[in-house]
């Protein structure tokens, strides 16, 4: 077996953001208010995530449960509203029927819907959860922009900084590789802020990206002193240069006291 060490390979999904990980209290951080917050996470409870949102997935009756039982009885509910569905050829393969029989003997029909019909369904019923679900896509409009900027900044730039340092420590010096890339985030870090990034994490218990995750104006500004510190280190230039030339353009740019006050 081979001891020889491998360069990690990072692409970044941990840090990503979407629509179906962001908690509560993030979607808060991204403005929506306390009532909307609440309101997306129920509604990802009714209307999961699925990779394939066409796939026949979900359970009708279920879902006239969750959305509050419109016209009080799912078989009205269901003649009005998914049974005409069968015979459109553009829905009819997000949507199949299943003949069963009720507890009382009685012949029943219950369907299975695909995800995308599920919302389409529960934005027309006429109840209190469909008027949350509405809003809930709404609100999501919102934020799905704020969403790509945080996860440009957040996860795909450092990101490709981070395997562009790591090619470049284990291309110059394998066996220090790990130790070359940690001084060099440190030194990001302390130019930037005052503090090393071992002193920002033991001052505010999370890494320096975690700090900065909600202001894009500090990330970018990371973001630019790190490709700085990276192309210095990829061009071969010395310890002893890098430090001085980045403190010179990126000194003190980032104020953590003002931006978090003293924890």
């Amino acid at each position: 077996m081979s001891n020889t060490k491998r360069k990690p390979v990072r692409n970044g999904r941990s840090l990503t953001l979407s629509h179906d990980n962001i908690t509560q209290k993030q979607l808060i951080e991204f403005g929506l208010s306390e009532e909307s917050a609440k309101r997306a996470v129920y509604v990802r409870h009714i209307l999961p995530y699925k990779e394939d949102p066409a796939f026949q997935c979900i359970d009708a009756r279920d879902l006239w449960t969750k959305i509050g039982k419109p016209y009080k009885r799912f078989r009205d509910w269901a003649d009005n509203y998914v049974k005409p569905l069968l015979d459109d050829r553009s829905i009819s393969a997000e949507i199949s029927a299943l003949d069963d029989v009720s507890k009382s003997g009685s012949p029943t029909k219950n369907y299975t819907i695909s995800r995308n019909l599920a919302a389409h369904l529960a934005m027309q019923a006429r109840t209190i959860e469909g008027k949350n679900i509405r809003s809930y896509f709404l609100d999501m409009e919102r934020v799905v922009f704020k969403l790509a900027e945080y996860n440009l900044s957040r996860a795909v730039i450092p990101v490709k900084l981070d395997n562009r340092l790591t090619h470049a420590t284990y291309k110059r010096s394998p066996k220090l590789a790990t130790e070359h890339e940690q001084k060099l985030k440190s030194y990001v870090c302390k130019i930037l802020t005052g503090l090393s990034a071992g002193e920002v994490r033991l001052k505010y218990r999370m890494g320096i990206r975690d700090v900065l995750r909600n202001n894009p104006e500090h990330l970018d500004r990371y973001n630019e002193a790190y490709n700085m510190a990276v192309s210095m280190y990829e061009s071969d230039m010395k310890w002893k240069r890098i430090e001085p030339v980045l403190r010179q353009v990126h000194g003190g740019k980032i104020d953590l006291e003002k931006l978090l006050g003293t924890q």
